[in-house]
């Protein structure tokens, strides 16, 4: 009786080389689905909870008690090597009744400063404020701010969007956007 040795090592470096490479290959995959889900876009927290730039979150406000829905939207500002996008405006949305002729103040922060950002420069003075009346002739405008898209018709559903002018805050650098309303 011969006992064929060759063979069976043969066969258990198969294996382990087939299993070494399926380790790998699941390694690389939980690596990149890591580095891709952080990278995909600036995360804002409102509230309590982290989202993404441009979805939107419900903010709770004197004059509405179940919340406003605030969503920042970007605009990319093309030059020569210096390409960003930037916080272009804020849409305000399922505002109640009760918030019409109200005084809207907008600020925007970043990552751990107390300090609002500045979202808008206009010739040399720069703006870390934001502010407009709700009401269904808005058209307010000034040197940095314009307002627009408003809509005080709809039961409880009033919508409003704020435009930054001039040189405009870097939307990677906004990360927190509060929302206060005052008579």
């Amino acid at each position: 009786m011969l006992i064929d040795f060759e063979g069976s090592s043969t066969n258990t470096t198969a294996r382990k080389n087939k299993t070494s490479i399926r380790g790998l290959v699941a390694l690389a995959g939980f690596a990149a689905v890591a580095v891709l889900g952080s990278t995909f876009a600036a995360n804002i927290t409102l509230n309590s909870g982290a989202i993404e730039f441009g979805q939107g979150v419900a903010v709770a406000t004197a004059c509405d008690t179940d919340g406003i829905v605030a969503t920042p939207r970007s605009v990319f500002a093309n030059a020569s090597s210096a390409g960003q996008f930037n916080l272009a405006s804020i849409s305000f949305t399922g505002i109640a009744d009760s918030c019409t002729g109200k005084l809207f103040t907008v600020n925007a922060y970043g990552d751990t400063s107390a300090t609002p950002l500045n979202i808008a420069t206009s010739g040399a003075t720069s703006y870390n404020v934001a502010t407009f009346v709700l009401s269904a002739t808005m058209g307010q405008s000034s040197s940095y701010i314009s307002t627009g898209s408003v809509n005080v018709a709809a039961s409880n559903a009033d919508t409003a969007e704020i435009g930054f002018r001039g040189t405009q805050a870097s939307s990677g650098a906004v990360f927190k956007i509060t929302v206060q309303t005052s008579n």
